[in-house]
């Protein structure tokens, strides 16, 4: 069944999650695309390195020095899967304590779980660098960077035509 332009839209502002995706024993929803998604992404992305073109012999040599600076792709992956909104989850724990071994006493706390960190690590540990890099080029695709990309023009050229003097009023 074909969506509405409204079903996608509401579907991108709720992040409601459209596929999914199996990481280690958990499977976890991907949250469809948003701007906040995309500015994470880039922050993120700013923090790596720079790695000029290396001839085909030096490339293990490369990867080993530069591996170090690439922790960041488990958070970049992490946050395309959960969506900007799903990084972190309040979740409340009741404890149980007993008072002089007769009378339970129960005591609840919230406690924030930072889901970012959890997935990010996972990937790290479980998921090959193949497996990674397809599921950051996918979300990538999924993420309408052109439209992103249209929006951010736009404004530019609004931002260029806009006066440089300021008229100060007496």
């Amino acid at each position: 069944m074909a969506r509405t332009i409204e079903q996608v839209v509401a579907a991108a502002i709720l992040e409601k999650a459209t596929t999914e995706i199996e990481i280690g024993d958990k499977v976890y929803k991907i949250a469809d695309p948003t701007t906040a998604t995309l500015i994470l992404v880039s922050e993120l992305i700013s923090t790596l390195p720079v790695v000029e073109k290396v001839p085909n012999e030096q490339k293990v040599y490369s990867v080993l020095h530069y591996a170090k600076d690439y922790k960041p792709l488990g958070d970049i992956c992490a946050i395309l899967i959960l969506g900007a909104k799903g990084l972190t989850e309040e979740k409340e724990i009741i404890e149980e304590k007993r008072i002089l071994g007769l009378f339970k006493r129960r005591t609840t706390r919230k406690v924030i779980v930072d889901k970012q960190a959890e997935l990010s690590q996972l990937i790290l540990d479980y998921v090959r660098p193949s497996v990674i890099f397809d599921c950051i080029v996918s979300r990538l695709q999924d993420m309408e960077i052109g439209s992103f990309f249209a929006i951010t023009t736009s404004l530019s050229e609004a931002n260029i035509l806009k006066p440089t003097k300021e008229v100060v009023e007496p």
